[in-house]
């Protein structure tokens, strides 16, 4: 065979190894995992694709309620949503129970007790509902005012509560969603309420709340924003922030003048976890990769990059022994008042017109 012929064979048979290569053979098995932005150690996720030899496709949302049809209409292996869009998929038959026999990494009784105990709460509870039957728990974590040490006092949140968020002179960011400043604004006017059953008259009360905030010309409602605004000692842009426990443990640990604050009348008690969609094509590595996971050093790790509070209690003991972040937002206390939020579809709907009129007011 002369050369010319020798090189073009090589070519052909290189052509071939594409063609092979592109329709799939060899391929290693893929793993599609649906969850929010940001929120995973992704050296975590190589090291798995290492362990395993699969790679791991991260597909990322903005929020629950943009995940939740994406859930119905395509095929994923996991997905991590909070409570209440946990329990609306599972509502709706879209996923597969958790079989905790095979977690080798975790059990239920490694869980933090203040997680558990509220767990159980609702389970046991009228309409009770056991999330660990569809879920493991991947972060939790409430919501709470960051403020500014230099320019609001501990105390004046102490006597006021939420109501210090309507002080007008002072900067002050609601968090630009519905369902968090609902829950703020009921707790602020009504002692006692069910978030997830309102009256009338206290959903009108929250929304009067809610425009009366709205209206100060101080008030900016912002989400992530947070992060940058409020990450400089000397220069935070407000002096109250609504914010999740975890943003305000990062925060926290990057600026001194910061502090978290839970108002006695209650608060949202949250719970993110791994979910199977009943149509996952890739179950056994669905366990493998929640089992590694949820290790105490790979928990560990997650939770010191991201800061949100770990569900495993000798990790999330280990966050605070070290002093890698604030206990006073990182460890989470749960109040007599405090809830969690659960599916309530006419709610739903309620809340957003009502948040629709909020904003039309600001």
């Amino acid at each position: 065979m002369n050369r010319r012929k020798m090189k073009k064979s090589f070519v052909w048979l290189m052509l071939g190894c594409l063609v092979l290569l592109l329709s799939g053979c060899g391929s290693k098995p893929v793993l599609k995992v649906f969850m929010p932005n940001e929120y995973i150690l992704e050296s975590l996720v190589e090291d798995f694709e290492r362990e395993f030899n699969v790679n791991v496709e991260l597909i990322t949302f903005d929020s629950n309620e943009v995940a939740m049809p994406q859930v119905e209409a395509n095929q994923y292996d996991i997905v991590i949503p909070s409570d209440y869009a946990i329990e609306e998929l599972a509502a709706k038959d879209l996923l597969q129970p958790i079989d905790w026999n095979r977690l080798t990494a975790i059990t239920q009784d490694a869980l933090d007790e203040e997680l558990m105990l509220f767990l159980e709460g609702l389970k046991n509870g009228e309409n009770g509902y056991d999330f660990l039957d569809v879920t493991v728990p991947y972060f939790w974590g409430n919501v709470g005012i960051l403020f500014d040490t230099t320019k609001v006092q501990r105390t004046e949140l102490e006597a006021n509560g939420w109501d210090s968020l309507l002080r007008p002179n002072l900067e002050v960011m609601f968090y630009n969603s519905s369902r968090d400043m609902v829950m703020v604004a009921l707790k602020a006017t009504s002692e006692n309420v069910d978030i997830n059953r309102p009256t009338r008259e206290q959903l009108q009360a929250a929304e009067d709340w809610l425009i009366r905030g709205a209206q100060n010309e101080n008030t900016t409602f912002a989400s992530d924003e947070v992060l940058d605004d409020m990450l400089v000692a000397g220069s935070t842009k407000y002096a109250m922030a609504v914010t999740y426990s975890g943003d305000a443990v990062y925060l926290m640990s990057m600026n001194p003048d910061l502090d978290y604050y839970v108002p006695e009348r209650g608060t949202n008690v949250w719970m993110d976890g791994f979910v199977i969609p009943k149509n996952a094509e890739q179950v056994d590595l669905a366990y493998d990769f929640i089992n590694f996971m949820t290790t105490a050093e790979n928990m560990y790790a997650n939770s010191e990059e991201i800061g949100y509070t770990a569900p495993r209690s000798d990790v999330s003991q280990k966050i605070i022994d070290n002093e890698v972040y604030p206990a006073a937002a990182y460890s989470i206390q749960v109040g007599a008042t405090d809830s969690i939020f659960r599916y309530e579809p006419e709610l739903k709907i309620l809340i957003e017109e009502l948040w629709t009129r909020v904003r039309a007011s600001n």
